[in-house]
């Protein structure tokens, strides 16, 4: 009996127990318990393997917003992530000594371990990253932008979500979900010309927590760095640009967004470009159709209203676009210009008989469409018209600031252009009116990111990026 091998399951839970003896042999020691993305770090191995190549690996997590169909923000979720930080040689005392740079990564602790070629971890420790800011400039040009850039944001709930503010007013937040816990925001060099305040702050309930550098339990927002910086606005060279919107990219329709065809067949349609802005010039091509026969264009809006609780469904518009006839190949091709709409995807079906037979989409996008007067005397009422803002929960709630203060919130749905007016406030000069990405509606309480300037869209919002739209007023004596 004593020489009957040992079954596989009792040679896998020896194999896994000398693992764990092994492992336990190691020590790591890091330089410091605590240390900021870029900080350089000491990583020294003792008691390892003699004159053995190991690697050293870096734990942490990867973040995204959860979205249902294209349409729900259903919060932030993180799953583990292991990145290979360095490869060691030990001496032959067992030692290594090896300096190490910490990368833009999530706040928070991270393990940090050993392991030999077997993937055996020989030894492990942990260093947090404590989170910091940095304001690029320190004067700006009246209607330029001061940028503020964060690392080591999140993920815990209570260092996910930072605050900006400009003179103790809150402008909006920012946070690092997508980016690895590092985001961008801008905040608009508003007058008076001469000294302002930009502050960071903490808060799980996406307000600033007055008590952040006094009595927090947390500690301070920047663990001992800058958490607050005095800014200079000067006065303008030349004229600050009146209304713009932000850099757009070439975007491709979301497919959850566009139905399928009602009849099989082998016809395709497509759109060139693929996105842009309501007025745009595009392309319909055919191709797989019937020769010689008529085909209609159909573009579909979206109606329907979550207050109301009316479903929000496509709507047929077939008075948008033609219809076109194939030639003897079964081929069409036609220009066409986009119309005024909601925004996000609008689907568009190709129909022969009132039956949809192909189908594609066109991503719309967000533009400006008027303000006027854009030289109002005070008090004077100012009429804005945007255009593509869309219907989904993480686009359909574009916020307002006027001059760096929170105004409110226009919403996608309630008609195909969004009109607001807004009362020419503040003494005569320019004032300066900046609209943000925000959520409508988030399923998670915490973090909670509904119905603020989302200042961190640049790098961090869901699904796609959507562009910040500006505008400049000048308030005549």
């Amino acid at each position: 009996m004593g020489d009957e091998p040992l079954s596989e399951d009792v040679q896998d839970r020896l194999t896994d127990r000398r693992k764990q003896q092994t492992a336990s042999s190691g020590t790591l020691i890091v330089s410091e318990d605590e240390a900021y993305v870029d900080d350089s770090i000491t990583i020294r191995g003792l008691n390892l393997p003699e004159n053995a190549e190991l690697d050293v690996f870096w734990k942490t997590v990867e973040g995204k917003w959860g979205v249902l169909q294209g349409n729900e923000v259903n919060g932030v979720q993180y799953r583990p992530r292991t990145l290979q930080a360095l490869t060691v040689q030990t001496d032959a005392q067992g030692k290594f000594s090896e300096e190490w740079t910490i990368p833009e990564d999530y706040g928070g602790d991270h393990n940090i371990e050993v392991r030999d070629g077997d993937e055996t971890t020989l030894a492990k420790s942990s260093v947090a990253i404590q989170p910091w800011f940095e304001v690029e400039e320190t004067e700006a040009q009246l209607g330029d932008f001061f940028t503020i850039k964060g690392y080591g944001i999140g993920p815990n709930v209570v260092e996910n979500n930072y605050q900006v503010t400009w003179d103790n007013g809150m402008v909006g937040f920012m946070t690092g979900v997508k980016n690895h816990g590092t985001a961008t925001a801008r905040v608009r060099a508003t007058g008076p010309t001469g000294h302002h305040k930009i502050q960071i702050w903490r808060n799980y309930r996406g307000v600033p927590f007055m008590q952040n550098n006094t009595q927090s339990p947390f500690g301070e927002v920047a663990g001992g760095r800058q958490y607050a910086w005095d800014v200079e606005v000067t006065e303008p060279e030349s004229e600050p640009r009146a209304m713009w919107v932000e850099k757009l990219f070439d975007e491709a329709p979301l497919p959850v967004h566009v139905s399928d065809p009602e009849v099989e067949s082998d016809a395709s349609i497509d759109i060139t470009p693929q996105s842009g802005q309501p007025e745009t010039d595009a392309v319909m091509t055919g191709e797989g159709f019937p020769a010689d026969t008529e085909v209609d264009l159909v573009w579909h809006s979206h109606t329907g209203h979550r207050v109301k609780d009316i479903p929000i469904r496509p709507e047929p518009l077939p008075e948008v676009f033609p219809t076109v006839t194939t030639d003897e190949d079964g081929s069409f091709q036609e220009e066409v210009t986009i119309p005024q709409d909601k925004g996000s995807t609008r689907p568009i079906a190709a129909k022969i008989d009132d039956k949809s037979v192909a189908t594609t989409g066109f991503m719309m996008q967000a533009d400006i469409l008027e303000v006027t007067p854009q030289q109002p005397d005070p008090g004077e009422t100012i009429d804005i018209e945007l255009g593509g803002i869309g219907w989904p929960t993480y686009e359909n709630a574009y916020y307002f600031l006027y001059d760096n203060k929170p105004l409110g919130y226009v919403c996608g749905l309630e008609a195909r252009t969004a009109i607001t007016e807004i009362e020419a406030a503040g003494e005569p000069g320019y004032h300066f009116i900046d609209v943000y990405p925000s959520f409508f509606d988030v399923q998670d309480d915490e973090p909670d990111f509904e119905l603020k300037p989302h200042l961190s869209y640049i790098d961090n919002h869901p699904i796609r990026p959507l562009p910040g739209l500006h505008m400049t007023i000048e308030i005549t004596e």
